[in-house]
């Protein structure tokens, strides 16, 4: 069969001008307008219609499966975790419109808590708290790394999920360098508490206290308006800001001597050689003299002169001559050293002095 194509009609109204080609105006069949071609399509209108109201009572009938495999609480807790409803309906055995019913408490449930975290006030170990809330925060450190975003992607990028029995893990996904970045932070609903996870998430929710730029940045970057149309959404309820934490003064951080290079040692003057002196010799170490032990001797006894016996002068004629010269003087004799007399002289000198006496 050939495939026909409508072009027009013809000027008198009395004949549909066709075309077998894909394109162009111009036609190369006529068909004529007459009652069998408005039967033919009341006809064909009428069996459409039937048609479309048979497709919507199947579809109804599809929705609700005769045996649910889940229960809607525990659909619920699957779609808390995280799954897609996709998922979610693969495991109950049902279509995703039937497990998108139990969606809606959820949402909600999720965005309160989203809410929830945007208003508390992030603290870094060593730092304090932040100067701005989390949500104010992660919007000005987004706009000064350049990240734009709009009000809807920014309120779409943020996700809260949380396993049972343990707290909300709120993540926040944002292109970034041609990458996805998540920085995930972990919320207990009881003590009110939050902790970053990752460095990422310390990085965007923190904010320097007094910090004037942060607020320069939200004043000055209006944030780019949607492209599309959204419904007005209800006014937020309003949640009771969380007073930041007492300042705790901590001691500031010991300084540490900064240690200067030691300084090199000046090059020394080679020092002047002097000659050495020759020590003097010392003298040969003499022999020390035995000392002897002085005895008295014992007192010699005085002995009378004798008398000396003078020769009676011979009677001479003839004289000599006298010599003009002086006579020579005689030398004394010298006296002969006193001979050492032992014990037993002295005993002998001794007994002969007695004698005598």
């Amino acid at each position: 069969m050939i495939k026909l194509r409508v072009v027009g009609y013809s000027a008198d109204l009395t004949n549909l001008i066709l075309t077998s080609k894909k394109q162009g105006r111009k036609g190369s069949h006529v068909a004529p307008i007459d009652d069998r071609l408005f039967d033919v399509l009341e006809e064909v209108w009428r069996e459409r219609k039937i048609a479309e109201r048979e497709e919507r009572r199947s579809s109804r009938a599809s929705d609700v499966p005769e045996e649910p495999r889940l229960a809607p609480r525990e659909v619920q807790r699957l779609l808390r975790i995280g799954q897609t409803p996709a998922q979610v309906a693969e495991l109950a055995g049902a279509s995703v419109s039937w497990v998108e019913r139990f969606m809606g408490p959820v949402l909600q449930e999720r965005e309160g808590i989203v809410r929830q975290v945007q208003n508390l006030w992030l603290e870094k170990p060593r730092l304090g708290v932040s100067g701005l809330p989390l949500g104010e925060s992660v919007v000005a450190n987004l706009r000064s790394r350049h990240v734009r975003m709009n009000e809807d992607d920014l309120a779409d990028a943020w996700t809260a999920t949380r396993q049972e029995g343990q707290p909300w893990v709120v993540a926040l996904e944002f292109p970034f360098r041609g990458r996805r970045q998540r920085a995930t932070w972990r919320y207990n609903p009881q003590s009110r508490s939050l902790v970053a996870v990752n460095r990422l998430a310390a990085d965007l929710g923190w904010v320097k206290n007094g910090k004037k730029s942060s607020a320069r940045v939200l004043a000055s970057t209006p944030a780019k308006p949607s492209a599309r149309k959204t419904a007005k959404r209800k006014p937020a309820r309003k949640v009771a800001k969380r007073k930041p934490a007492r300042k705790v003064a901590r001691r500031p951080a010991r300084k540490v001597a900064v240690r200067r290079p030691a300084r090199k040692p000046a090059a020394r003057k080679p020092a002047r050689k002097v000659a050495k002196r020759k020590t003097a010799r010392k003298p040969a170490a003499r022999r020390p003299t035995r000392k002897v032990a002085s005895r008295r001797q014992p007192a010699a006894p005085k002995r009378k002169p004798a008398k000396r016996k003078v020769a009676p002068r011979r009677k001479t004629t003839a004289r000599r001559p006298v010599s003009r010269r002086a006579p020579a003087r005689r030398k004394p004799a010298r006296k002969a050293p006193a001979k050492r007399r032992t014990t037993a002289r002295r005993t002998t000198s001794a007994r002969r002095t007695a004698r005598r006496r």
